[in-house]
């Protein structure tokens, strides 16, 4: 068995340097130094309960990660569960694999078997994990319909009035966003129609049916997220954005609510910032070792610009904050201006958007250039006074990552053309531009093997592609995915780096298509060519991968 701080150097979770912090602070406290890089922000609970998991060679498990099997669950009481910190997931024949905080709990372990009477496999996993999926297994029952059911008929039978709120109705958006939380969703949309009201999820990106509610409760349930994000209850005519805090099994999530008047009512979505969902690491992302390896260099250089490109929700800000964890900001100042913080990042600097307080983008970088920064984190390009001055701090010396919305690398420069940047900056500024969408992945639960048709590869223009005649896979469909055949998501990806040929052509003001085949004849991967790489590799489909990169 390993010591804990081996394996954190090891797997270069933590750096020398911040070992030696801990250490220090160690030998000042006398902590466990598993509790004292908690307490400096230099380890979350997922990474310490991973490195422990590696310390003891034993497999950890995300439990936001994987289906949880509800007969699984029944095997072991609520009680057990609670007084061990732990949770069943997965039965296989006479085997029960558990999650537990604390894997070496051989009283726990002993219990466990006596009282299944099953060979016990188990698991690492973090204790905000496990608590969580105890209030949903346990406190809540493995199906929420059914308590959604028993409230709206509670509703119903308690007469809703318009406008009224009932303690069913506030329950109601309590499930709402506990099915969320559970299934991993980023927005639920509550939609009114005709004659029904239509409760929706989206799930890995794809929007998916949940339930179909009596149109009378509709109004209710508006009032109610009204009430929760501080709206004016009394407008109906104009759309209304707010935020909700819901705490949930010991910790706050935010949502963000936006109301709409449409033709058969007012429309809602919440969108759930759930930062249990993020996972950083630039070896979680879905990049092979070759970008991987790109990166790492990019967050090396001195100074400078990199953008990472693409739509809303393709994982941008997640491949950023990966970036900045490569950083040692014990001994780099790192600076971010965000809207708003999506995670709190241990050891950086950051700070919120507040435009009501006259809090821009623009304003908090000219303050950042006076805080003697190293490295800045601007959250979005989105006008020419933000590009422009992003681009002065990369030219004085500075390191500079923000995101912009464009669809490709190659796109990118031309929106930075279109913006006003002069076409000098580009090139002398810029180091590389990381375009990226999220893919769906197979499920792990009902994956099969297949070989496409020609007809099938004809279809997306395949016949000649190194994949053609082999054997795929794909998902078949089950409970675990909701019949979808695919579960989580991961990241393909393009990066363009500024070489000689490209900053030539970008003076030049070449088009998007001319600037894509010179920096493939360089090297350049499309994403289109990663995502059929994850095909080959079993991680995705044909089909997923055109439905991102049409």
């Amino acid at each position: 068995m390993k010591l804990l701080g081996e394996v954190l150097l090891e797997k270069g979770m933590i750096t020398p340097q911040q070992m030696r912090l801990a250490l220090q602070e160690q030998k000042r406290t006398g902590e466990l130094l598993g509790d004292v890089l908690l307490r400096l922000g230099i380890l979350t609970r997922k990474d310490l309960s991973r490195a422990l998991a590696y310390s003891s060679d034993l497999p950890f498990v995300d439990l936001k990660q994987i289906h949880i099997d509800s007969n699984a669950t029944k095997t072991i009481s609520k009680d057990l569960a609670k007084k061990f910190k732990l949770i069943p997931f997965a039965m296989e024949n006479n085997s029960l694999k558990v999650a537990m905080d604390n894997p070496n709990d051989v009283v726990a372990i002993d219990t466990l078997r006596r009282t299944t009477g099953k060979k016990i496999e188990i698991f690492a996993s973090d204790l905000d994990g496990i608590l969580e999926s105890i209030e949903i297994y346990y406190e809540l029952g493995a199906s929420l319909e059914e308590e959604i059911d028993k409230n709206v008929a509670a509703a119903l039978s308690g007469g809703v009035a318009e406008g009224e709120v009932n303690p069913p109705i506030i329950r109601l958006i309590e499930l709402f966003l506990i099915k969320a939380i559970r299934d991993g969703a980023t927005d639920v949309h509550i939609t009114p129609e005709e004659m029904i009201t239509r409760v929706s999820y989206r799930v890995d990106g794809v929007l998916r049916s949940g339930m179909i509610l009596p149109k009378q409760i509709h109004v209710p349930l508006v009032t109610r997220v009204k009430v929760m994000s501080g709206l004016n209850i009394a407008e109906q005519r104009l759309p209304q954005e707010g935020n909700i805090t819901f705490e949930f099994s010991g910790r706050k999530i935010d949502i963000r609510s936006s109301t709409s008047p449409k033709y058969f009512g007012e429309n809602v979505v919440l969108r759930v910032l759930d930062k249990a969902n993020l996972i950083l690491g630039l070896e979680y992302l879905g990049l092979d070792v070759k970008d991987q390896i790109t990166i790492r260099k990019l967050t090396t250089k001195p100074h400078g610009i990199v953008l990472a490109a693409g739509p809303t929700g393709c994982g941008k800000t997640t491949t950023l904050y990966s970036m900045l964890r490569e950083i040692n900001a014990l001994e780099k100042n790192v600076l971010t201006i965000e809207d708003p913080i999506e995670y709190h990042l241990p050891l950086i600097k950051q700070t919120q958007v507040n435009e009501q307080a006259g809090l821009t983008f623009i304003q908090a970088i000219r303050h950042f250039l006076r805080q003697d920064p190293d490295v800045m984190l601007v959250g979005e390009i989105r006008d020419l006074e933000t590009a422009k001055i992003s681009f002065q701090a990369a030219m004085t010396g500075h390191l500079v990552f923000s995101t912009i919305h464009t669809n490709d690398a190659a796109s990118t420069i031309a929106r930075l053309l279109d913006l006003g940047v002069e076409p000098y900056l580009i090139p002398t500024s810029l180091r590389a531009v990381i375009a990226q969408r999220l893919v769906r992945k197979i499920c792990p639960d009902c994956v099969e093997e297949y070989t496409p048709t020609e007809e099938e590869l004809e279809i997306y223009n395949l016949k000649d592609w190194r994949g053609a005649g082999k054997t795929l896979k794909r998902g078949k469909g089950c409970p675990a995915c909701e019949y979808t055949g695919y579960r989580g998501r991961t990241g393909i990806f393009e990066i363009l780096e500024m070489t000689p040929k490209i900053s030539q052509l970008i003076t030049q003001k070449v088009s998007s298509d001319v600037l894509m085949l010179e920096a493939q004849k360089e090297g350049m991967r499309t994403m289109r060519e990663d995502g059929l790489n994850k095909v080959l590799d079993g991680i995705t489909t044909i089909e997923e991968v055109f439905r991102v990169t049409e």
